[in-house]
């Protein structure tokens, strides 16, 4: 048996020792010799319906039971107000976050909470004077008080204590706690209203009472619900500020899926890329990690993802079977809710959101039009990503080799050098390399033959530059490698090794110049110079010219085809 599965039937054990023998017990030594019926199943269900509506205070629910428990608690007693407190803790399970295991154990806490909290308070009303059934106003206000201090002290004191026996954080905060209090000035003249008018005027006093109640609780919801979606759209703003300073693409899209499982409390989050009408799963966010999912294409008969691509509409599933039949692609067991929309602009779909929670009914309508902003930001902050990175690459790289240009090797030289300085590397070099005798191959096959043997060359260099270095076209037919952590030993070993493999390689070409259009092999060879810091200098423009200079008379006016370090 699992720790967690372990840790739950020992709290249905102790919750069976405690909480039903002690009803029993109460209601057999308790009870109340009339007991109107009615009311009992007035209080069960009121006390039931409130527990289904709690008013929110700072995202957390708030139950304002009391109201009439209390008055139970003072026409008959303990026995009937623990009946009404449990009822309660199991209608709490159905507007509780969390999954069915961590439901069943929270109800075992509260219900052994609330078991001793009644006790405990009850203890209390009967030691200040209190009695059943009185109708004196005064000593009845003062023992009601000292119940309801009691048990909220009581209360706030078993969940700190509850929460350091499991090594947890305490959530109150002194705002909180005084929170707590303060419906208690609410709760005690509603509680003995209620309490009084059932002695005056009897059942209708549910009604009466009841019915204010109710509707202003609904209406306080309704105005959280209208801040909540507010806070939403402000957060939702923010979030798309944020993305839209982002320059790097794939940034983008980590922030936007990692802010989107947040602000709608998703498990899991998928996101899809549309190819042409076939959908491709890109990353996927479960577990609190983002990760690359290595899938195939999903095709567009397949899958909830496909719906949403083919009606271009948003769909809510609010529990597992309304969707199981759809679900075709790795969707997790635990996953309850799905909220799926397309990511749409300028009328393409670009991709498909989808969104996983783990409870039923996580998802409400009003969310919709707020993802389908959140995914409009996103693909606008995508775009202008996407801009930016290219124009940074037209700006840093040479067009026809991919190579980086003369413009960002200088920079990075600098760069490079401002880390030497600081210590962060020993060396720094630099490998200056040109093709040998290039306009003899212009002038044979035809200068665009020359461009693709470029191209060729620049494939060859990146795929032999070591990690962490550089690589550029300097300008024409040259090329610069820049090497940090490079010895001049180190810098010249590898110069020889990537001259030879230049020298080896065959570069298919077809002749420009010639009337057979027809693939031949050229090969070529190169010229290389070598010279590093702090042994040759120690400035960033002397390292190029002293590698320029090694790779000139050290290597071309020494016959070419070789590797020269730079001497003084």
């Amino acid at each position: 048996m699992s720790e967690k599965k372990w840790y739950t039937v020992s709290q249905f054990i102790i919750w069976l020792l405690i909480v039903p023998p002690g009803i029993l017990y109460f209601l057999s030594n308790q009870m109340p010799e009339e007991l109107n019926l009615l009311y009992f199943f007035l209080f069960v269900i009121f006390s039931v319906l409130t527990a289904l509506l709690p008013i929110k205070l700072k995202g957390d629910p708030i139950t304002l039971l009391m109201w009439v428990t209390i008055p139970a608690f003072l026409l008959y007693g303990i026995a009937i107000e623990m009946i009404a407190m449990q009822f309660a803790s199991i209608a709490s399970l159905f507007v509780s976050k969390g999954n069915l295991q961590s439901k069943i154990q929270r109800f075992f806490i509260n219900s052994i909470m609330m078991f001793i909290l009644s006790i405990i308070s009850a203890g209390a009303f009967y030691l200040v004077g209190g009695q059943i059934g009185s109708m004196d106003f005064w000593s009845l206000l003062i023992a009601v008080s000292v119940y309801r201090l009691i048990h909220t002290t009581a209360n706030i004191g078993f969940i700190n204590f509850y929460l350091q026996l499991r090594g947890l954080k305490n959530p109150f905060t002194k705002k909180d706690i005084g929170y707590e209090y303060s419906t208690i000035v609410l709760i005690l003249p509603l509680a003995l209203t209620f309490y009084f008018l059932l002695n005056l005027i009897g059942a209708s006093a549910f009604l009466l009472i009841g019915t204010p109640f109710f509707l202003t609780i609904f209406f306080i919801r309704l105005y959280g619900r209208s801040e909540k979606v507010n806070d939403l759209i402000k957060r939702t703003g923010e979030i798309g500020s944020s993305l839209s300073v982002l320059t790097d693409v794939d940034k983008v899209t980590e922030q936007f899926i990692a802010k989107t499982r947040e602000l709608f409390y998703a498990d899991t989050v998928f996101l899809f890329n549309n190819h042409d009408q076939w959908l491709e799963l890109d990353k996927i966010h479960e577990k609190s990690r983002l990760a690359n999912r290595n899938s195939s294409s999903i095709r567009l008969s397949e899958g909830i993802a496909r719906m949403v691509l083919t009606t271009n509409e948003p769909v809510i599933y609010t529990k597992r079977n309304d969707f199981k039949q759809f679900s075709t692609v790795s969707v997790p067991d635990e996953i309850e809710s799905v909220l799926c929309i397309p990511l749409t602009h300028n009328n393409k779909t670009g991709g498909i959101l989808l969104l996983g929670s783990n409870r039923k009914s996580a998802f409400k309508d009003y969310q919709l039009k707020i993802l389908e902003l959140l995914g409009s930001y996103y693909i606008v902050a995508l775009d202008k990503a996407r801009y930016v990175q290219e124009a940074l690459l037209r700006s840093e790289r040479c067009a026809l080799t991919n190579l980086y240009n003369y413009r960002y090797l200088e920079e990075r030289l600098h760069y490079e050098m401002d880390r030497m300085e600081k210590r962060d590397i020993d060396d720094l070099s630099v490998v200056m390399l040109d093709i040998d005798r290039f306009k003899v191959v212009n002038d044979t096959y035809g200068h665009q033959s020359g461009n693709d043997i470029l191209k060729g060359l620049a494939e060859v260099l990146k795929d032999a530059l070591p990690e962490n270095g550089t690589v550029g076209r300097y300008g024409g037919e040259e090329f610069i490698f820049l090497l940090p952590g490079f010895s001049k030993t180190d810098a010249l070993k590898f110069a020889e090794q990537i001259r030879n493999t230049i020298k080896e390689h065959p570069f298919i070409i077809i002749p420009d110049l010639s009337p057979d259009k027809h693939e031949i092999v050229v090969n070529i060879t190169t010229s290389i110079g070598v010279t590093s810091a702090p042994f040759d200098g120690d400035e960033a423009m002397a390292l190029l010219r002293n590698a320029d200079r090694a790779l000139y008379i050290g290597a071309k006016q020494a016959g070419r085809d070789r590797v020269a370090a730079y001497a003084r």
